[in-house]
């Protein structure tokens, strides 16, 4: 495009374009040249996946792999407090990145993550019979469900402000307690051993997290957070 002068302008960033042109090689490149530009409508049907990084596995499928992992446990309160926190936040869930850039950064990466995560963790119980399962499967959903709150969606792909500001893992304790609010009688114990495997779940202070883990299950979800 040379010399436009156009509506569109930089309060743009981040919308679709359509865009009509003729592709030409300039010096062993491709060039499009634009004939005519026009922000996207609602009636074109744009598929942004088509656009942007997507996670590479089915969505749907992933999703019902978690729920059905959550479905095993056993423990009335945290299986009660992982459903809640699906039902309320399932959108965000399942498009959100697990990352600006780091890693999962595309749509669905949270997802992606969580579901590995709980796949580790599904085998380190069946390995180490010490470990709590009820609580390293609760504690794998909350890891970084702060992100939700964290990171707007593509194609924008940034931090919001209380990203900025908080960070995930203090979102994500908030929302525990949030979520642990709603269900009458919840021992305060299994929401403190909670929330410490979401706060040391960085595993270092130098890497963000405010606790070192202090407990089992709290190594075994850092471990599983550093493979993926």
């Amino acid at each position: 495009v040379w010399d436009y002068s156009g509506p569109i302008g930089e309060r743009d960033v981040g919308k679709v374009l359509k865009v009509r042109g003729s592709v030409s090689d300039y010096r062993g490149m491709p060039q499009l040249t634009v004939d005519k530009l026009r922000l996207a409508e609602d009636n074109d049907r744009v598929d942004v996946s088509k656009l942007v990084s997507v996670a590479p596995i089915d969505r749907e499928a992933g999703y019902d792999e978690v729920k059905a992992l959550v479905s095993t446990i056993e423990d009335a309160d945290y299986r009660a407090v992982c459903e809640e926190m699906l039902r309320r936040h399932e959108a965000a869930f399942r498009t959100i990145p697990a990352a600006k850039s780091v890693h999962h950064g595309f749509v669905g990466g949270l997802l992606e993550h969580t579901l590995s995560i709980l796949k580790m963790c599904e085998y380190y119980v069946s390995a180490y019979e010490i470990l709590n399962k009820d609580l390293l499967y609760t504690a794998a959903i909350f890891h970084d469900i702060g992100k939700t709150k964290e990171l707007s969606t593509f194609p924008e792909n940034d931090y919001t402000d209380d990203g900025q500001l908080l960070g995930h893992i203090v979102i994500g304790v908030e929302m525990i307690g949030e979520g642990v609010r709603t269900i009458e009688g919840f021992p305060e114990k299994l929401a403190s051993e909670l929330k410490h495997c979401v706060i040391a779940h960085h595993g270092e202070l130098e890497y963000g997290s405010p606790k070192k883990p202090a407990i089992l299950e709290a190594m075994a979800l850092n471990f599983a957070d550093n493979a993926d």
